[in-house]
């Protein structure tokens, strides 16, 4: 029994030296690593891993412009020169297009050569950009609620000298602007924009 007790202590012993009389690591500053210095170097990772966080996709920009050529003299494709003196109620003059894709933006004037409307037609690569796209022209949170035709949502909006009625689905946005300051002119001409190309 007196021998196990002596060698039951020396290993006490062993294990004592081993942890409180060990020398400083060569290199080291002799201060045992603790949890603290750990801790600060996780925190610093975790504002690093914080910072470079991506914005909500409600972020979305809209499609950037592209290079519009002069307007020139012509037929609009999706919406008459008749529709739009009827939804507007006034006789219409000369009426130009914008040669852009997928459909020209375009302008209609009254028979004094004033403008009377702007239809133009953006297709976006997805619906968020779409809708940036709607917003650009009417901030949707600033505007009423626009829904019509059926499938479609945006906003209008008078302004100073113009109506604007605009509104997206899947890809697209129809804007539609009238120098009446009633949004029910936009909007006839949207939808009918709209059911004219399928959209």
């Amino acid at each position: 029994m007196g021998l196990l007790t002596a060698v039951a202590a020396l290993g006490l012993a062993g294990c004592g030296s081993g942890s409180t009389d060990a020398g400083p690591v060569p290199g080291s500053t002799g201060v045992p690593t603790s949890s603290g210095p750990v801790a600060s170097s996780s925190a610093a990772a975790t504002n690093t891993v914080t910072s470079t966080v991506t914005p909500p996709a409600s972020t979305a920009q809209p499609p950037p412009p592209t290079d519009e050529p002069a307007a020139v003299a012509g037929d609009c494709p999706f919406l008459t020169d008749d529709q739009v003196a009827d939804i507007n109620g006034q006789h219409t003059g000369p009426t130009s297009i914008v040669a852009v894709g997928p459909y020209p933006v375009c302008t209609f004037t009254r028979s004094d050569g004033g403008w009377l409307a702007t239809v133009r037609i953006v297709e976006a690569p997805t619906l968020a950009e779409a809708v940036a796209a709607v917003n650009q022209h009417v901030p949707i949170e600033n505007s009423s609620p626009a829904r019509q035709p059926a499938g479609w949502s945006g906003g209008s909006a008078v302004l100073n000298d113009r109506s604007v009625y605009a509104v997206a689905k899947d890809r697209y946005a129809v804007v539609a602007e009238s120098n009446q300051l009633q949004t029910i002119k936009g909007r006839q001409m949207a939808i009918t924009t709209i059911s004219a190309l399928g959209l």
